[in-house]
Order: C-alpha cells, then structure tokens, then sequence
C-alpha cells in the first residue's frame, strides 16, 4: 500500500486541446481508475484519499451521481452534486500544460505498485506528457477553484481540513 497516493505530476510542451486529449485519454486509458485533474486542485494524500474512499463506497453502494468512478471522483473532490461543475472545477482547462495523473486505488484489494506505476509512466508517454518532479501542496487559488470557501484562511493544515469536508460534504450539499 501507498504511504502517498499513487499520482504524477506531468507536463505538457503544447497546451493540449481538450477535446482531442479526452478523445485520445479515453482511447488509452487503462481503466476508469485513471483520472487527469487540473495542476491545482490535487493538493495533499489524505484530501486524495479521502475522495477516493467516498467515490469508491459511492459506486459500490449505487449511491454515485455519475456513471463511472473517474466522473464520481472528480465529483466529489469538487464537493458538488453537478458533474459538469465538477469538471470545470477539477478537470482539466482548454490549453492546461500542466496536471495531475491520478490512479483511484481499490481500496478493498492490494495494490501492484510497480505495475501501476509502469502503467502511469506509459500512459502520460502515450498522450506526449512528461512526468515531473513537482510534489503535492497547500494551495489556496486550488482551494477556491474547488469550490472551497476559506474566509481568509492561510494555515495549511486548516486548508486541507477544509478540503476534506468539502469532500465529505459533497453528498450533503445540494444547492451546488
């Protein structure tokens, strides 16, 4: 098991074009396990985690609002009950050079952490992206994208506490 959660930061020489890049993800993508999100709005382990095991309970339970786990994870990390909003909160923009490749683990089963990253580094070379070093953090703008209201806020802990109740609100709240 992961002590972080299984993502890549990549790059991109061109800023991609975003239908063609979903037309050519999906073609590629090894599974709906596979998520790209936009460069800010992954922003520490236990938010990503956290979205994981809700999207992942939301799908075997039949309680999701989209239809695959990719959709349903991406909802929730944008703690939001509207999947479009989801994607223009989450997903990736028109013209992004930069993201994150996420792979939402099983959480009932163990996981080949050489395989998935093989997998990882084979996908981002199918689609002309470049992995990078760039590390997960703390970011208000992200924050704010997502959907999070931070009232001034600054202190990271206190940031990443509000990022997973949004994710926990998600289900909750149904006025977004």
């Amino acid at each position: 098991m992961w002590s972080t959660f299984p993502c890549w930061a990549w790059n991109s020489v061109e800023p991609i074009d975003i239908k063609q890049f979903v037309h050519s993800f999906q073609k590629s993508q090894p599974s709906e396990r596979w998520v790209f999100c936009g460069g800010e709005v992954a922003q520490t382990p236990r938010q990503l985690w956290t979205a994981a095991v809700v999207s992942s309970r939301n799908i075997e339970r039949s309680k999701a609002q989209a239809h695959t786990l990719d959709a349903e994870f991406l909802r929730v990390l944008s703690g939001t009950n509207n999947v479009s909003e989801a994607f223009k909160r989450a997903g990736l923009a028109q013209g992004a050079q930069s993201g994150w490749l996420l792979h939402i683990p099983n959480i009932d089963q163990p996981q080949n952490e050489e395989e998935i990253n093989s997998s990882a580094e084979s996908l981002l070379t199918k689609l002309g992206l470049t992995s990078t070093e760039n590390s997960l953090q703390i970011s208000t703008t992200g924050a704010e994208k997502l959907g999070v209201s931070l009232g001034g806020e600054t202190e990271s802990i206190r940031i990443e506490a509000a990022l997973i109740g949004h994710i926990l609100l998600a289900d909750v709240n149904t006025s977004q």
